[in-house]
């Protein structure tokens, strides 16, 4: 075989599987677990995060301070008796405090604590969808550099084989057709190569932007894509689902917050006590004392706010139950994506690459044998490209895929652990 032939079309069927090259000891690489930790850190969302976690903590305290505040009254004047010989002042203080039953209180923390429970979920939601935003903008990039570098080898393999057939061209033991067919594969290759490199440079862009703190540069990558998909427990997602889902939970939240309410409202009904203390000075007498006063529920007895706080319950409940189907429903169609792209990963990586790998092999050889032409090299090497980008598409849909089923059961569901 000929030293210079022996370079052409030779592209190692693990090129585009294993990722991109090893980084140099000289420059840190970034693993997706850092570039996730950076995101989450970094990310105006995880100020919203924030944001919601004060918020709830602000429902907490507001509905334990159950006691208003008491008003304070003060008069003051002129006065004269009816003899209209003499004249003085009088003036008059009072402090009324209301005391809320004891039981609209419980249940207005009850209904400040569900609440609360409702934002910290909206929270977490805002959490796991920028941990799986991060871990989709890695992936793309760990794509994206492994499609490139497969760009990369095909033209130079497609650049040898044009050198070489150009030389035996000139010698005589090619034909002209073959010669340009060569360069013409070439130009391909070529322009192939500069797509990946924009592919590859605009998904470091977003990552970088995603991570809104500067990243070093070059930017190297530590890690791969998932190959394979192990078997999973279908019945321990759907329970992480719903003990963990972060939308399911607010809105269970919700529809609990609506049902102490509704017992506000009920409670309600029974009348708050005001405690008024008071002193009086007029010009011929002082007096001090108590008075009690509650709201007679004989007109309105809340019944509007109990309708009202009954409806809003019922249609809260009604939404949790059918976000839960929704959900349940989503849930087993990401899992059959899952499955799907880990069976055409599997298949794309363990059968149909070796197999093209193998026929581009006798290809090679039959053209160096004089048995073959040139046009069955080209397709077996055309072939044996796209099989690669087809198999690190694979992966890269499945880590896609495993990234929507975060979304629904949480970012720190592995199956590859």
């Amino acid at each position: 075989m000929s030293p210079v032939f022996a370079k052409v079309c030779f592209v190692s069927p693990c090129l585009a599987l294993l990722g991109p090259a090893a980084p140099s000891t000289a420059q840190q690489s970034l693993a997706a677990e850092r570039f996730v930790e950076i995101v989450l850190r970094s990310h105006p969302a995880a100020r919203q995060r924030a944001a919601l976690e004060e918020a709830a903590r602000a429902e907490r305290k507001a509905a334990r301070s159950f006691l208003p505040d008491p008003s304070l009254e003060y008069s003051r004047g002129r006065a004269r008796p009816g003899d209209g010989v003499s004249r003085g002042t009088e003036t008059s203080t009072s402090v009324t405090q209301t005391l809320p039953w004891p039981g609209t209180v419980s249940a207005g923390v009850q209904a400040g604590d569900r609440a609360a429970e409702a934002l910290r979920a909206a929270g977490e939601a805002v959490r796991w969808d920028l941990e799986v935003e991060a871990r989709n903008a890695f992936a793309r990039l760990l794509s994206a550099r492994a499609l490139l570098e497969i760009a990369r080898s095909s033209e130079e393999d497609a650049r040898s084989l044009r050198d070489l057939v150009a030389r035996r061209a000139e010698l005589g033991e090619s034909r002209e057709s073959d010669r340009l067919k060569t360069a013409v594969e070439w130009l391909r290759q070529q322009q192939a190569l500069r797509a990946a490199e924009r592919d590859a440079e605009a998904a470091e862009a977003s990552a970088r932007a995603l991570a809104v703190e500067p990243l070093p540069r070059p930017l190297v990558l530590e890690g791969e894509l998932p190959a394979d998909l192990p078997p999973l427990d279908h019945d321990d997602v759907r329970r992480r689902l719903t003990e963990r889902n972060p939308r399911l939970l607010a809105a269970r939240a919700e529809a609990e917050m609506q049902r102490a309410l509704t017992s506000v409202a009920r409670r309600g009904r029974v009348p708050d006590l005001d405690l008024t203390l008071f002193r009086a000075k007029e010009i011929d007498k002082e007096s001090s004392g108590f008075s009690l006063g509650v709201t007679l529920p004989l007109w309105n007895a809340k019944r509007g706010e109990i309708a009202r706080a009954q409806a809003a319950w019922s249609l809260a409940t009604a939404g949790a139950q059918r976000l839960g189907v929704d959900l349940v429903v989503e849930l087993e169609t990401r899992l059959k994506d899952l499955e799907l792209a880990g069976v055409q990963a599997a298949t794309l990586g363990r059968e149909i690459l070796p197999a093209a790998a193998q026929g581009l092999r006798l290809a090679r050889f039959s053209y160096e044998e004089g048995e073959t032409s040139l046009l069955d090299l080209l397709d077996a090497q055309r072939t044996y490209r796209e099989t690669q980008r087809e198999a690190l598409e694979s992966r890269h849909a499945l880590a896609l895929a495993d990234g929507e089923l975060q979304r629904l059961v949480g970012p720190d569901f592995n199956p590859w652990r």
